[in-house]
């Protein structure tokens, strides 16, 4: 039997087990495979195509998992990470800022900045990928669901395979769990772009996959890509703007500038405020409840315009003091209590 028509079937049972998760069996964290991604790859995204949510999952779980992926964006993400990877996932960004969905454009602003901060402590230059492409649409696997379903939990879903492409050629199925590339570990899909990334145009990846219960090894012919986006992080010249105008550790916090595309995305009228890039674990600002990607709109009932009126709105104030601090999260403004340390 032809293995795409034997495919049938496992792809009928695995989506029933997707949409009895509400789509949990892939990781819907990612923000590159998010329901909205078709954004990045009519943006010209580097590495083939991105995802759909299945449509089981209601519009309020989708806008919950935005905010979580959302809340993901933070430097402390890239620091582990090589400067390939940081490279490869500030590629994406423009397909972010392309949509038209207000969340996932907050997702590309938070992004830009994170990795493009670590991107300069890092001091990292382009890794010069090679532009290859396999053809496919894929997500990065969610342990815990797939741990359930006795899959692997590390590696990449595979969703669609673009006809005639690499991928399809090799005979790459849908729902496939590639786990390995070149005896290489996978464990999420930018690491998977990276890894096709640098393989030289031509050469084949020898995929370690998933598949009826058992492991195989399928060979990919790496193939030419469409219109490559440039391979410089999109946002350096931001971050240095960011770090110039951030006020470093403040009450446990580190500020940036609100940009008038970040203001727009997160539901600002203007751009004012002091956006919260990350906060210090058991700081002030963390035992507040203030959180990454709030933005700090007023500090004892005086208006904040940016990151350096927090620092001398809080020196005015009486150290120990709990003072109402406004912040932008979520659509809306809300209030936290914060006891003011001396700095």
């Amino acid at each position: 039997m032809d293995a795409r028509l034997k495919n049938a079937g496992r792809t009928v049972g695995v989506t029933l087990i997707m949409s009895s998760l509400s789509g949990c069996i892939v990781d819907q964290l990612d923000p590159f495979y998010y329901m909205y991604g078709a954004a990045i790859a009519a943006s010209g995204g580097y590495e083939d195509t991105p995802s759909s949510l299945t449509p089981s999952s209601s519009e309020t779980n989708q806008n919950a998992n935005l905010q979580k992926m959302i809340s993901r964006e933070t430097p402390d993400r890239y620091r582990p990470r090589t400067c390939e990877y940081i490279e490869m996932s500030l590629a994406e960004v423009p397909g972010y800022l392309s949509s038209t969905n207000a969340m996932l454009k907050q997702a590309g602003e938070a992004r830009k900045v994170a990795a493009s901060q670590v991107w300069l402590e890092k001091s990292c230059s382009s890794a010069n990928f090679h532009g290859g492409r396999v053809g496919m649409s894929m997500e990065t696997i969610d342990a815990q669901s797939a741990a359930l379903h006795s899959l692997p939990t590390t590696g990449i879903v595979v969703l669609s395979t673009v006809p005639g492409g690499p991928a399809y050629k090799a005979g790459i199925l849908v729902n496939d769990v590639i786990v390995a590339a070149n005896d290489q570990p996978v464990a999420d899909s930018v690491e998977f772009r990276v890894l096709v990334g640098k393989a030289p145009l031509g050469s084949t990846l020898n995929l370690k996959v998933w598949r009826y219960m058992a492991f195989q090894t399928v060979p990919v012919v790496v193939g030419t890509g469409g219109v490559q986006v440039s391979m410089l992080p999109v946002s350096t010249s931001a971050a240095k703007i960011a770090a110039s105008t951030s006020t470093s550790n403040l009450q446990g916090m580190n500020l940036g500038a609100v940009t008038s595309s970040y203001a727009k995305a997160v539901g600002l009228p203007t751009a004012y405020g002091a956006w919260v890039i990350d906060t210090v674990k058991g700081s002030t600002a963390d035992k507040a409840g203030i959180k990454p990607l709030d933005v700090i709109v007023e500090v004892g009932g005086q208006e904040v315009a940016n990151a350096q009126d927090v620092a001398e709105i809080s020196s005015r104030i009486r150290v120990g003091y709990k003072t109402t601090v406004s912040v932008w999260r979520n659509q809306a403004k809300r209030d936290v209590q914060m006891v003011l340390r001396n700095e």
